[in-house]
């Protein structure tokens, strides 16, 4: 872990630098052409020094420009420099003639940095005019005034784009932590999802066995023996799956949800009648459906007085539809808490293009409906497994 985590801290300390250095480069190509063309004029040492330590300076006010682009806390100071961009542009234009020429690039790239849009480009546009009136003043030839004015556009822009790389850097880098916290809340989310489907269902289990066990225990010692040994088998299962959650998988299974729910709902006293009528469903859809079936018998164990409840789950050609309808369901008062834990897996079914309907009914009956569109290619008819505690399927007529 801290190896990826140094291994992405570098990649982001990278971009900067790597930008920080073709700007750097670029800057600097600008200033030698035009303090080569101040040394063919044949200056004294004084005058060419001058010149030099006007270019360097020019040359770090635009760097400073590049470090506060995009920077509203030092606006005022982004200004600063650009009204001292100006006067080291401008001034020694008539002493070194057309070897200062080029140097007001880097104040008409700066200008829209700083400067709002209308006002920062218009200073851009009278610069470049500025520097085309400068060159008719030593040549008169149209060529040469429109190579200049191309020039001055080309290099003024690469200037402003070079220096306009930070606000783009910045936005992209604001723009991944947006993204990375996205990320780790969608993955909290999920989390909290599947433990909220691993342990809420398995500890009303739990409690429910347990307590029954302890009635049983003084009469009927074998069958509470049975019940202690369903408590240690939910109880295993449940940290089988609070491991397999941590590590990142949870395909809930519907054949051992629907047997689960038969048990727990049987030994609570709530007379059940399933009808489990589908084929082997897609993994998502089939963890889907049995996350409705724990959390419509969640909902039931914890927050209803159900006598009766009718769970049925068919299989169409395209689609499987899955219902949940029980009586004893909370007046007014208990709705909110009867359906909060819904939303999350009302979003999971839109994810695969279907839907949750949860609706309380007239005689204190509650129904919870899922709909979901199957996956094109299907493995053949489902099989039950045989045994003592298998999943009847019933037939349409043994739901009355």
């Amino acid at each position: 872990m801290e190896r990826s985590d140094t291994a992405a801290e570098s990649g982001e300390s990278i971009a900067p630098r790597l930008a920080w250095g073709v700007t750097a480069v670029v800057f600097t190509g600008i200033c030698l052409m035009s303090f080569s063309i101040v040394l063919d004029q044949g200056h004294g040492p004084w005058a060419t020094a001058a010149a030099a330590a006007g270019m360097t300076a020019l040359f770090l006010l635009q760097m400073a420009q590049f470090r506060l682009a995009g920077d509203a806390d030092h606006l005022s100071l982004a200004r600063s420099i650009l009204a001292a961009q100006a006067v080291l542009a401008y001034a020694p234009i008539p002493y070194f003639e057309m070897g200062w020429a080029s140097m007001p690039i880097f104040f008409a790239g700066s200008a829209p940095l700083v400067l709002p849009p209308l006002y920062g480009w218009s200073c851009f546009a009278a610069v470049l005019a500025t520097d085309v009136a400068i060159h008719t003043a030593y040549t008169s030839d149209w060529t040469v005034l429109g190579y200049a004015a191309a020039t001055f556009t080309v290099f003024g822009l690469a200037v402003y784009g070079l220096s306009y790389l930070r606000v783009v850097m910045e936005r992209m880098r604001a723009a991944q932590q947006r993204l990375a916290g996205a990320a780790v809340a969608r993955e909290r989310l999920r989390f909290a999802r599947d433990l909220h489907d691993v342990l809420g269902y398995s500890l009303s289990s739990i409690i429910l066995k347990a307590e029954l066990a302890h009635r049983m225990a003084p009469t009927r010692p074998a069958q509470a023996q049975q019940e202690v040994e369903d408590v240690l088998a939910t109880g295993r299962q449940a940290l089988s799956d609070a491991r397999s959650v941590a590590h990142g998988y949870r395909d809930l299974s519907l054949d051992d949800e629907c047997r689960s729910v038969r048990s727990v709902l049987t030994a609570a006293g709530v007379d059940l009648r399933l009808r489990a009528e589908y084929g082997d469903l897609p993994p998502r859809v089939g963890t889907v459906v049995a996350a409705l079936v724990r959390e419509g018998a969640t909902n039931l164990l914890r927050h209803s007085r159900a006598e009766s409840c009718t769970i049925a789950l068919v299989q169409g050609p395209e689609r499987i539809t899955a219902e949940i309808v029980n009586d004893g369901a909370p007046g007014d008062e208990g709705a909110a808490r009867y359906t909060r834990a819904l939303g999350d897996l009302a979003g999971r079914a839109r994810a695969l293009g279907g839907s949750l309907t949860a609706e309380f009914l007239g005689g204190e009956r509650f129904r919870l409906a899922l709909e979901l569109p199957l996956e094109p290619l299907r493995a053949g008819p489902h099989r039950p497994e045989t045994g003592a505690r298998s999943v009847r399927r019933p037939s349409r007529r043994h739901l009355a």
